[in-house]
């Protein structure tokens, strides 16, 4: 969780937008750096190629935190793993802020006008070299307390999340019915209307006083309505969009599984990406519900090779040499 304080939220980070508007940003889910590696996809060349078709890939902290989770399985997978991925993070690919990051950036654009949010950090900034220090160090095997709190940490959030969503609508037989009463089919249309409504910035209001240690409730209501009602809040209604859904899933299916909410959460933070690009298959029901129609989810057919596919979402004319 990224705790602030409210009375000096608003102050200058410092850090500029770090993103050519036309340059495509493709945000790879945890299981295509794992096809990468395994289908021996050279990191220089799919970097150069990427590069002439004006485009790079995406990571963040949450994806080599979840990729760390393979030293519980494989010790030496997982240095494998992570030995292939320092070279594109040392090739300064980009790294995409946290969720909570981005949130506060959507608010600080909102208090001071701007027309662009900061959701990336700089390639030669200090949160940049952090992420190149853990990625370093994870390649040579060392998961240190910071890791393992973190994988704890999230295991123990996604099992009390779900549990207590469970329990909390179990405890509310009206509002458990109101939510089943919305059939799969009218859904979309329901969800869109949902974000805006009371009920919506209620949602996002929860998120901001959980992200700002003092902000009091009525200036959280008066953040969080027009962030909801402006095109350029990706995340805020994101956030929103994965609580009803989250909620509506659970109430229609009467639970929801013990990895939708990292996956969720992988989703959201492509929110600034062009492309949100996976191979779970299972994702395509929910994943472009999420997100605003700008950034576009592409499902990996595992059919073909990883790279040429990478290239032709990004637009590549022709397939990569051999």
């Amino acid at each position: 969780m990224c705790e602030r304080n409210w009375g000096t939220a608003l102050a200058s980070t410092g850090v500029k937008p770090m993103r050519d508007p036309s340059l495509r940003i493709i945000y790879l889910d945890t299981n295509l750096w794992n096809r990468l590696l395994e289908q021996n996809i050279d990191p220089t060349r799919l970097l150069e190629e990427l590069k002439l078709n004006n485009a790079n890939l995406a990571i963040s902290g949450h994806t080599v935190y979840e990729l760390a989770k393979t030293f519980r399985r494989s010790p030496d997978k997982a240095k494998k793993l992570f030995h292939y991925v320092r070279k594109y993070v040392d090739a300064g690919i980009i790294f995409a802020r946290d969720n909570m990051e981005q949130l506060h950036g959507e608010v600080e654009a909102l208090m001071k006008g701007a027309s662009t949010v900061v959701a990336f950090y700089a390639p030669d900034g200090v949160e940049y070299n952090k992420l190149q220090e853990e990625v370093a160090k994870l390649s040579e095997g060392i998961v240190d307390e910071q890791a393992l709190q973190f994988m704890t940490n999230r295991q123990q959030f996604a099992q009390g999340t779900r549990a207590a969503q469970k329990t909390h609508l179990d405890g509310k037989p009206e509002t458990t019915d109101q939510l089943k009463s919305v059939p799969d089919a009218q859904f979309p249309a329901w969800l869109g209307n949902e974000v805006v409504s009371e009920s919506g910035i209620g949602l996002l209001v929860g998120h901001l006083l959980r992200m700002y240690s003092d902000i009091p409730l009525g200036t959280a209501k008066q953040v969080a309505q027009p962030l909801l009602q402006i095109p350029p809040s990706r995340i805020s209604k994101g956030l929103v969009r994965a609580d009803l859904y989250y909620n509506w899933r659970c109430a229609s299916r009467g639970s929801n599984p013990s990895d939708l909410l990292d996956d969720i959460y992988h989703v959201l933070n492509a929110s600034y990406c062009d492309i949100y690009a996976t191979a779970e298959v299972g994702q395509d029901n929910y994943a472009s519900l999420l997100l605003d129609p700008w950034t576009k989810v592409a499902i990996y057919d595992s059919k073909t090779a990883v790279d040429e596919w990478l290239l032709a979402l990004a637009g590549a004319k022709a397939t990569i040499a051999s």
